[in-house]
């Protein structure tokens, strides 16, 4: 005798939608057009479909549960499922006592799944779509903040033959790395007919040899010499939109950083545009004359006052006095 809560895989407790969830489930995976030439898979099609029309009809369900079996007058007595590729072309269920024809399950239940219900030649699956393709776009840091319309080359198949693309792609201010434009219906079609797959650009920032980017912010790090840093000087230093000044006033120590408003990336989703954040390094000469080297000991008297030098010695007299 033929359990068909077990066949579904559901409990005897199971909802109306919990047991055509269950159906819906089993019946895409050993549909016959998914399965073509599979003996197997058609008869446990059969199994499900039959197993689903008793439980979701109240009636059946109830003698089914009471009686371990929904047969009597106008009992199920699934046809043939027989068609071209398997495909259940026609219904002829012996079925007399109302409730959901196999028409209606089908209508129902594959409508959604194969694109359209069961005709009256049996479905009509919904065509197949051709194949996604995949693009790498190379841009520069200043193209990404910009935006730029940019022209590629593919090859791509249609109809299963090769045709050569030139498409132009509009990228759009403040592109981020690894981001995907999606072009539709510019992949593949599918050789026996059918909706074109997509083709996805996907955005490469190609490595700037002064910036950096954090989400809408611009990094840079500008060395100045260790003069400059002493008594200040105003600077003039490129940005994605252009030359800017920066100030860089007395006394700056290594690793300060300035924020420039408003010269990093725009926003892709509203009007808030990033900073520009530079990053001061200290940079050392090396390789000083004789002469410069005294003139450098010269100002070691002033170099000792600095503060931060002047705080670390405190510092570290504590400590070894505390240790002696």
């Amino acid at each position: 005798m033929k359990d068909y809560y077990k066949i579904l895989g559901v409990g005897r407790d199971a909802t109306a939608t919990d047991i055509k969830k269950a159906y819906r489930k089993m019946a895409v995976k050993y549909h016959p057009d998914k399965n073509p030439g599979n003996k197997n898979a058609e008869e446990r099609f059969k199994e499900v479909t039959e197993a689903y029309q008793v439980l979701s009809d109240p009636e059946k369900k109830r003698m089914f549960d009471n009686f371990g079996t929904a047969s009597g007058p106008g009992g199920f007595n699934p046809s043939d499922f027989a068609g071209a590729r398997g495909r259940p072309q026609d219904f002829d269920f012996n079925w007399n006592q109302g409730g959901p024809s196999p028409q209606d399950i089908f209508n129902d239940i594959f409508g959604d799944i194969f694109g359209g219900g069961a005709g009256r030649g049996g479905f009509t699956p919904r065509k197949r779509k051709g194949a996604d393709l995949k693009y790498t776009l190379s841009l520069s840091l200043e193209e990404a903040c910009t935006g730029t319309t940019k022209v590629i080359s593919f090859v791509r198949q249609r109809s299963g033959k090769d045709d050569q693309a030139r498409l132009s792609v509009a990228v759009p201010a403040g592109v981020k790395h690894q981001q995907r434009l999606k072009l539709s219906g510019e992949g593949d079609t599918p050789v026996q007919g059918g909706d074109a797959g997509d083709l996805y650009v996907v955005v490469s920032l190609l490595k700037h040899p002064l910036f950096n980017r954090n989400e809408l912010d611009l990094l840079m790090e500008l060395p100045i010499s260790f003069v400059d840093a002493i008594i200040g000087k105003e600077v003039k230093i490129p940005t994605l939109q252009g030359r800017a000044s920066l100030v860089v006033p007395p006394g700056t120590h290594a690793g300060q950083v300035f924020r420039l408003k408003g010269k990093g990336f725009p926003s892709l989703k509203s009007n808030e545009r990033g900073d520009m954040l530079v990053k001061v390094s200290i940079d050392v000469p090396k390789n000083l004359s004789k002469e410069d080297l005294e003139t450098v000991k010269q100002l070691s008297d002033i170099a000792e006052s600095a503060p931060k030098v002047r705080e670390f010695k405190l510092n570290m007299d504590k400590v070894l006095k505390a240790r002696s």
